[in-house]
């Protein structure tokens, strides 16, 4: 394969962006402290094997785990409809009772991650570790998004989209797919707050 002077400027380039941003990320980053300083925190650096009890109890704890990702799951995602694919997904198990997700105060589970704050994380490590590029461009708001609920007493999970789906129905598939939600009793609902550049005041 033969590249071209004009192509192999154009690589170069890119290389040499994608160092400067690296560079850049480490530059807003503070030092590291040396390992000594962390000492205190009983932080070892040995390699210690498992005792027969601990190594018991962690390969029946990995046991009980095997299977449970195709179970029904609450959580987040963004739409991209030039793709046809959902991105951003933060997802938990229904039955994983242990965390956030399992707060019953208002009487429906969803995950504990809220889209903006996701947004944000991801826009960053975009910008800085993947050169800008990637999915995560612009306001988190004037992408689809919505968010899976799931309500223990009817046993019934919400869809909550904005008025998008509308234009683009074709990510409901999408969405039972990820979610695991075939087997499942669930509504697709619309509210303005998922609606396309709509955020919280």
């Amino acid at each position: 394969m033969t590249v071209t002077e004009e192509e192999l400027q154009r690589i170069v380039a890119r290389a040499v962006k994608l160092a400067i941003n690296e560079v850049k990320g480490r530059e807003d980053q503070p030092d590291e402290p040396p390992k000594e300083v962390v000492a205190d925190k009983k932080v070892s650096t040995a390699f210690m094997p498992f005792s027969e009890t601990e190594l018991d109890e962690a390969m029946r704890l990995m046991q009980s785990n095997r299977g449970k990702d195709m179970e029904p799951k609450v959580g987040i995602f963004w739409y991209s409809p030039q793709r046809n694919e959902l991105f951003g997904v933060r997802s938990r198990l229904v039955s994983d009772q242990t965390s956030p997700n399992s707060r019953r105060e208002f009487g429906s589970i969803t995950c504990s991650e809220m889209h903006e704050d996701v947004w944000k994380k991801e826009f960053h490590n975009q910008k800085y570790k993947n050169g800008g590029v990637g999915p995560f461009i612009g306001a988190y708001e004037m992408v689809p998004r919505g968010r899976i609920f799931y309500n223990p007493d009817t046993e019934v999970f919400t869809i909550a989209v904005g008025s998008w789906i509308e234009q683009y129905p074709q990510a409901i598939p999408l969405v039972v797919d990820e979610f695991n939600l075939g087997k499942t009793e669930y509504v697709v609902k619309t509210a303005q707050h998922w609606d396309i550049g709509q955020k919280w005041d």
